[in-house]
């Protein structure tokens, strides 16, 4: 029996990275439940209240956590399956070893820009910790829960533009149509 170190062919990395994109999947799984959720959350708030009944006095406040959630879960997944707005008019009509210069000048951006807001959510998050502040509303939510999402999410596309940039090293595969999320 080998030892992952040993393992050829990169399996480890494989591996790691089968389940990186694992995780980014169950990302936007859990985006979209959230989504789904607040979205039955407030068409029973507004069903309630239209027949008189009360209402939720947590509906609202709630969906408002769900939507940050939803924002920053679902960041990585998006920015993974190519997904993101891409204004590439200008990028479309350079040559090949421009357009792989500029797609690899976007994705070092990319780790540069994650780099610096995932050291600052984080710095925040554990200053937040250390305070334990708290949100007073209807609902009461330490302030750290919903700020680790900023650090946790820069994390993960700090990576996916890392994996970006490494695959963009590489050959791209023939079959591979312009415009598919394989073409960054």
């Amino acid at each position: 029996m080998t030892s992952p170190a040993a393992a050829p062919d990169g399996s480890v990395m494989k591996k790691l990275s089968s389940l990186f994109d694992r995780l980014l999947s169950a990302m936007g799984g859990v985006s979209a439940g959230l989504l789904a959720l607040g979205t039955l959350v407030i068409t029973v708030e507004i069903f309630i209240r239209g027949l008189g009944i009360g209402s939720l006095p947590w509906a609202i406040e709630a969906v408002e956590y769900a939507l940050l959630g939803v924002t920053f879960l679902a960041a990585p997944w998006v920015l993974w399956k190519g997904a993101h707005v891409r204004v590439d008019i200008l990028v479309e009509i350079m040559p090949p070893k421009m357009q792989r210069a500029a797609d690899l000048l976007a994705n070092i951006s990319g780790v540069v820009v994650c780099a610096v807001i995932f050291y600052y959510g984080l710095v925040s998050t554990i200053g937040l910790y250390n305070s334990d502040t708290r949100i007073f509303r209807v609902l009461v939510v330490k302030e750290w829960w919903l700020f680790s999402l900023v650090p946790f999410s820069c994390a993960l596309m700090l990576i996916e533009f890392a994996r970006r940039i490494f695959k963009g090293s590489r050959p791209r595969d023939a079959d591979v149509t312009p415009g598919s999320e394989a073409n960054f």
